[in-house]
């Protein structure tokens, strides 16, 4: 083989949205394969899938979000320094805990939504101090969101529902409060509050 020509390309736009889809336990190949056909830009691993969109205004989509949420367990999502995260919970695995309670939806969300015969947890709008996650969670933050997701499910699972008044009070209050769990002090240790 011979390389006829190269060149350096450098995209410097800040106006990039970057997802992260995480399974618990490696997905089927079948899954695999329903995965890469919803978006030309996705990277399809045995547990991830991860999409960056490179231009204003461009996204997944809330339809094509919910499919890839049918096959992946925590979506993380930054666009513009905003942050979200995304946890479905098995609502047979889960205790007794009114999400009504903790729901609220102001310029930060928290919301749970039924998606089948899942509910899906969204914490939405966040901002993230950077160098307490950095100290936190070391180079790669979305995987390490997505493994913090997967313990905040578990806690809920075990009736533990100090990380939701750590979103709740964040979102409506914009204070960090009510940190006791694992979970939520890592939570409490990266928000920022604007």
């Amino acid at each position: 083989m011979q390389i006829i020509s190269t060149r350096q390309q450098f995209i410097a736009d800040h106006s990039s949205t970057n997802y992260l889809f995480y399974a618990a336990k490696p997905i089927s190949k079948e899954a695999r394969a329903v995965v890469s056909k919803l978006s030309s830009h996705v990277d399809v691993g045995s547990r991830t899938a991860q999409i960056t969109y490179h231009s204003e205004y461009a996204d997944l989509g809330d339809d094509r979000r919910k499919k890839f949420l049918q096959h992946y367990d925590v979506e993380v999502r930054e666009s513009y320094d905003w942050w979200t995260l995304s946890v479905m919970l098995e609502k047979e695995k889960l205790p007794e805990i009114n999400f009504d309670e903790y729901e609220v939806q102001e310029e930060a969300s928290l919301t749970f939504t039924k998606q089948g015969k899942r509910i899906c947890l969204c914490f939405e709008g966040w901002h993230q101090d950077y160098g307490a996650s950095y100290d936190e969670f070391g180079e790669d933050t979305m995987e390490s969101l997505a493994a913090l997701g997967l313990k905040l499910r578990e806690e809920l699972y075990a009736g533990k529902t100090s990380a939701l008044d750590v979103m709740h009070a964040y979102c409506a209050e914009g204070k960090i409060k009510g940190a006791k769990s694992g979970v939520a002090k890592k939570l409490a240790s990266i928000l920022e509050v604007v």
